[in-house]
């Protein structure tokens, strides 16, 4: 394919993730429902608030279920020197497990605990009522138009790397 081609094409992502990040999945939005779900369950921790960064482990460890602490940081760009902080932060939070490989004892293998499953169960099931709210003003059609768009891109985004 031509260069320009290619161009066009990233130009339209960047349009597409503008447009996603500004009218559907809005940061201060997705904090709102989080703190929302925080404030409905207290047994989580007091002043309990995630960074972004402990938001990253948690979402890699959610997709790729127990994983050493290095390739943590490898795969999500974060040092190896601040995953420590961020493990123990994310332990005290009783979101993570920490443990030794049982295939090799020098790796130290992290992953979420049941209770960070039902809070992310709990975030996703109160973004998608968000979105569903959002997209209500469309019509049947242009919902099953979005619906099918949206799984072709997830599809051809996912052969990239």
């Amino acid at each position: 394919m031509e260069k320009e081609n290619l161009f066009k094409v990233a130009d339209s992502l960047i349009n597409f993730l503008w447009i996603i990040q500004s009218n559907i999945f809005k940061v201060q939005d997705i904090s709102k429902i989080f703190q929302s779900l925080h404030e409905n369950n207290k047994q989580c921790c007091s002043d309990f608030s995630i960074p972004p960064s402990h938001a990253r482990v948690i979402f890699y460890l959610f997709h790729s279920n127990s994983s050493p602490i290095s390739q943590i940081a490898d795969n999500i760009g974060i040092s190896k020197s601040n995953m420590t902080p961020i493990i123990d932060n994310l332990i005290n939070y009783e979101l993570v497990n920490r443990y030794p490989d049982p295939n090799d004892k020098r790796i130290l293998r992290v992953e979420l605990t049941p209770k960070a499953y039902d809070l992310l169960n709990s975030l996703r099931n109160a973004i998608c009522s968000s979105f569903a709210e959002k997209i209500s003003s469309l019509s049947d059609d242009e919902v099953i138009t979005l619906d099918d768009s949206i799984i072709n891109l997830i599809n051809i985004l996912k052969k990239l790397k």
